[in-house]
Parts: C-alpha cells; structure tokens; sequence
C-alpha cells in the first residue's frame, strides 16, 4: 500500500489503514451480521455474543449511509463472509464497542456491547448512531485522533491539538465539544475531519446532493457536518429562536444557538444562500454570491467577496465589508442600496454598513445623492441626505454662505449640518458654498498641501495660493514640482536669506516641520542626501509627509481648508 501521509494534521491524525492500494481510490465494500462467533475471534470477541436485532441491524445500515454520502464506498450487504463483518457482545463498562482496522483484504470485526441500552437506539442526536459512525469509521481506516483507547492501547500519532480533538471536528475523539457539552446531542454525519480523511482515503462522493438543497435547522439540532457535492443550496435557521451563527464558508461551523457550534460544512462544498433565525443572526456569507435573508431580530452580515443579494428583513441590521469605506461606490437609494467593491452587492432593509474605517447609519438619511467614477459636481438638497462622491475629485455645491454650517469630521467621512438638515458626506473632496470654498481631502492632496506650506514657510496657506496650487495638484502636478517653486520663491529667500546654506535650510526644517531640534544621526543622514545630490525640493517633501510630521499635523489639521477657486 502506497503511504498516506499526507503532512496535513487533520488528516494523518486520523488515517491509519484504508482497503484501497492507493489513496483517492474507490471501494466497493461487503458487509454482513454475524450468527455465531466467527473463526479466529479472541476470547474477547466471544464473550456474551449475540447477533444483532433487526433494530441495531438498522442503525448500521443508518451509519454505513452516512460514509457513503460522503466518500467513494460502495456498501454492499451480503448473507455472510463480508469485508465487515457485525455483531454484538459483553464489554461490560469498559467500552461501548470496538472494531478492527483493515489489513489488506482480510475481513473486520466490529462489536457493539449489548449491555450498554443506548446500542439499541439510533434516532438522531442518539449516543448510539454515533458510537456505530464510530466504529464503522476503525473498519474504514480511521484512528483515534488522540492517545486514547477503551482497551487501552497505545495509539499511534500525530494527533490533533486539544482544541480540535472532539466531536465537534471528529466522530473518532472520544472528547465532546461545545456541540454536545450545549444541547446533549451526539453526531449523525461523519463530521469535518472526519469527511476529510475518508475522502483523502476513497475519493468524495461527487453525485451526492447535486441539486439544489436547503438544509433546514432547529435550536436543538444534532452535530452534523453537511457534504454538498453542487446546486444551489440553503442554509434555513428560520426555525431558531435564539441568537444564531450561520457561516456559509467551508470548513467553518454555525451554531443554532449561542455557543453551539453543532452545524458544520465540509471543505470544498459551496453553501450559496441564507436564511436566519428570529433572535438575531451573525451570517458570514462566503465568495459565491449568496442570497441572504435577514430575519426578525437585528442581524449583522459579513459580506464575503462575492455579488451577494442581502435583505435585513426585520430589527435593525448591519452589513459589514472589509475594506474602507473609499473602495466601495454606492447607488441607488438607502431602503435598496447598491454596494460595488467587492462584487456589486444588493441591499435592501439595512440599517447600517460596516467599514473598516467608519460607520454610516443608513436609517438617519432619506436620500443617497451618488456621484459617478468622474469627477462630479453634485448639487446638496433640503433634509438629511448621504452623499458619496466615488471615484475622481467630486464637489458639493451649498446654497448659503460658509457661516451658516458646521462641520465634524471622523476618519473617513464628513457631517454637514445647517438649517435645512444634516448630510453626511463620502468620497466629497470640495465644498463651495456662495461665499467660499473648502478642500476636504485632508488625507489627500489639501493635507499634503497644508502640510507642505507649514513646513516651508511655518503657517497656514492663504486662500488664494492655496487654490492655485491645488488646482496644480488636481491636475497632476506633483508634490516635489510644487515644493521645487516654494524653494525658488521670494518669501523663501526673505525667510531664510537668498545664499541659505544646506545647514541653515535643514535646521529651518526641523524648527518648522517638527518644532525640535535636530538629532545628530537625521541630520547626519539629510545633509549627506542634499551634498550626494538631493533637491531640498524632495527633502522638503520629506520631512513635510514624514510619519512624525503627519502625525504632529493631525492633531491640527482643520475639517476643511479654505480656498479661493483658481480660475485662471
């Protein structure tokens, strides 16, 4: 037999043996129920055997199904001299069964104890279904993911981590995990490592679930990992009264109720749609494009990269997206919102989305006014309105004089209130109002500018030379032609004398840009750049958008920086 070590922990800590000479091999497989003692049984084996009831005899048909939805085995039930060969006997309180591990072609054994009452019942969420997946996974190939045995022997590593080492990941541990430690019910499926080995074992079974399935799931919902082999498929938590987690990502868990992380999805299997509870759901969409349906209480839905259609349905929820909120354009109004970054999102009945930089709370606006990825002039309007520039340099005319509105700033975005309302604005670089005009790319070029005009000449810019070179800059100019022209100027050479050494202009720049002196090792380092051939235009520049300046300039720097409109 080939190896099958595979490097990855989830998988060798749990493969030990497999019918098939190479790994990824389909197997077609006989099993039977044993009479009598069969030939060759230990002393073990025989003690106080029986053959099972129709009743035991169909939970192993119950369990059998569950391997073959998910792997590449083909089980067969014969009379007798099966591959797996089943019975029952006395283990006392040592065990609630054992079975064997392939070895070549040889026949297995697999013995549940007969003294144990829950070997004789196999509805869902039973101790008994769970303990043959068990059992049936040894006469597969699998191990115990950890140094354990019933019998105690010592069992073969690598095992998993502590942390995976139960239930929840695998039917092999003999650890329960938050599933069961919650709602006291054991597994139906093979769970996610589990259908990870035995796949790596036998090849995944393609031609399961192909259609278009919704998987439909109550508070107490027994551990099961679902293997989807294709169609559009449903998540369906609309039975759950509690808080809920759905995670429609592979190889990630969901949870019926707070903490119970008893619904998983197997790797490589694409779960498109949601549907939550009604005590408030955290849903995780994944990269298909998924449909996701909010429910009564207040949701928060992680986008997840595709073109998702997301309804909020009832209560106040919230979107979240992962990048700021400048790689994302909006349109449409805010009750059905269109979000384009990260696939084109449809939204409607959303109260709030999440970026990683800011918040907009979409039920205090009545209207979206959206530019376009120009450079737009938009026109603001009476009552409370969300306005996103996009993409370009984007202007907000404001009837009224500058005097009439206030402004506050966060991170990413800018509020302007006065009488006839309060908008908050997106991606607006420009304000004119009827008797001025405001930059309000303070993280862009009317930053940069400020910057440069207090580390040149140690003030603030004039609102005429502030609107010449901003229009330079929005035109492409760039930051070290700009600071060349501050450098050559007359309020330059009046400042710091028309010969100013090297020494002069960087200790003028470190009194002006830092407001210190300077250290010996920068000063070292800038006098070498400007004799080795620098411009004092590009160390300008320098000190004006280091770290340490930009940071003492924020501390400053105004919501907006007035200037006059060059229109030459």
């Amino acid at each position: 037999m080939a190896s099958l070590t595979t490097g990855i922990n989830s998988i060798d800590a749990l493969v030990s043996s497999s019918w098939a000479a190479q790994p990824g091999q389909a197997e077609v497989l006989t099993y039977s129920f044993l009479t009598t003692v069969p030939d060759g049984a230990t002393l073990q084996d025989a003690n106080g055997f029986a053959p099972m009831t129709d009743t035991q005899q169909q939970g192993v048909r119950q369990a059998l199904a569950a391997w073959a939805a998910v792997a590449n085995i083909t089980f067969q039930e014969v009379s007798a001299d099966g591959n797996i060969q089943l019975g029952t006997n006395n283990q006392g309180n040592t065990s609630s069964g054992y079975a064997y591990l392939p070895d070549g072609n040889e026949p297995v054994t697999l013995y549940t104890n007969n003294q144990d009452s829950y070997n004789f019942s196999f509805a869902d969420g039973d101790y008994g279904i769970s303990v043959l997946i068990h059992e049936i996974g040894h006469t597969l190939g699998l191990k115990h993911p950890g140094n354990y045995d019933s019998g105690g022997a010592s069992i073969k590593g690598p095992f998993l981590p502590t942390a995976t080492d139960t239930l929840d990941y695998s039917q092999m541990s003999y650890n329960v995990g938050a599933g069961y430690a919650l709602n006291h019910n054991y597994g139906i499926t093979a769970m996610l490592y589990d259908i990870q080995a035995i796949q790596y074992l036998y090849g995944a079974n393609m031609s399961y679930h192909t259609g278009a399935d919704t998987y439909s799931f109550a508070k107490d919902a027994a551990l099961q990992c679902i293997w989807d082999a294709g169609g559009t498929d449903t998540f369906d938590f609309s039975a759950c009264r509690d808080a809920t987690v759905i995670n429609l990502n592979a190889g990630s868990f969901s949870s019926t109720a707070p903490g119970y992380n008893n619904i998983s999805i197997a790797y490589n299997v694409t779960i498109e749609r949601a549907v939550a509870g009604s005590g408030g759901s955290t849903i995780y969409g994944n990269a298909a494009g998924n449909v996701i349906i909010g429910g009564a209480g207040n949701d928060v839905i992680y986008q997840g990269g595709g073109s998702d259609q997301i309804s909020g349905g009832g209560g106040s929820d919230t979107v979240v997206f992962t990048k700021a909120v400048s790689a994302y354009d909006l349109a449409g109004s805010v009750s059905q919102l269109t979000v384009s970054g990260d696939g084109v999102d449809t939204l409607s009945n959303i109260a709030r989305l999440q970026f990683s930089d800011t918040v907009i709370q979409l039920s205090n606006y009545s209207a979206l006014m959206a530019g376009t990825s120009g450079n737009d002039t938009l026109q603001a309007g009476a009552g409370n309105q969300l306005v996103t520039g996009g993409a370009g340099i984007d202007t907000l005319l404001v009837d009224g004089s500058r005097g009439s509105y206030q402004l506050s700033a966060s991170s990413a975005t800018v509020t302007l209130s006065g009488a006839s309302g309060s908008d908050l604005l997106v991606g607006v670089e420009r304000l004119q109002f009827a008797d001025g005009a405001l930059a309000l790319d303070t993280a862009g070029s009317a930053g940069q500018l400020y910057r440069l005009y207090g580390a040149m000449f140690n003030r603030t810019p004039d609102a005429e030379g502030f609107g010449f070179w901003l229009d330079a800059r929005d035109l492409g100019v760039s930051m070290v032609s700009i600071a060349d022209s501050f450098v050559t100027s007359e309020e330059f050479a009046n400042i710091y004398g028309a010969n100013a050494s090297d020494q002069t202009f960087l200790t003028a720049l470190y009194s002006n840009v830092l407001h210190r002196t300077p250290d010996a090792d920068g000063y070292s380092w800038w006098l070498n750049a400007l004799h080795d051939g620098a411009t004092r235009a590009s160390v300008l520049v320098g000190f004006s958008d280091s770290v340490e300046n930009v940071a003492l300039m924020s501390q400053i720097m105004p919501v907006g920086v007035a200037y006059t409109q060059w229109t030459g």
